[in-house]
């Protein structure tokens, strides 16, 4: 349980890092395309962590994330080294702010959804899942 949390934390910090690289259109419109496609998907997994009824449920959530951050992964990556002004977290360049906000509102979300996992954590399904969707989480770092 405390593992799913801190790799949910890490995963929306690193989020919230790559949502400053994601929008629409200007300067960065590519980080805002990737960014957006991610925080939709992290939306979508926090409403069906919501629903779940059983592990099952909870490792098709976390399948379904998991691909997401697969495909989304090296793209985010990328952005570090194209856009170095990221590193800068505090003075992001106003463009990405509104990202940042939703990507705020979405990890809320995502915390909550969290001790769905906790409940199912002892299942050998659900900790492959987790192992899963850790690993590919890895590639956003």
């Amino acid at each position: 349980m405390k593992k799913a949390i801190v790799f949910m934390c890490v995963a929306l910090l690193l989020v919230s890092v790559s949502a400053c690289n994601k929008g629409g259109g200007g300067k960065y419109g590519d980080v805002k395309k990737v960014m957006n496609k991610y925080i939709d998907a992290t939306e979508k997994f926090a409403t069906a962590m919501e629903g779940v009824k059983d592990a099952d449920g909870v490792v098709k959530a976390i399948e379904a994330y998991t691909v997401v951050a697969k495909d989304l992964g090296p793209q985010i990556k990328g952005f570090e080294t194209k856009y170095p002004e990221f590193k800068d977290m505090e003075n992001l360049p106003e463009e990405l702010k509104p990202l940042v906000d939703r990507m705020q509102g979405v990890a809320t979300k995502m915390m909550s959804s969290m001790g769905k996992i906790a409940e199912y954590a002892a299942d050998p399904k659900v900790q492959a899942a987790q192992a899963k969707l850790t690993e590919a989480m890895g590639s956003l770092q």
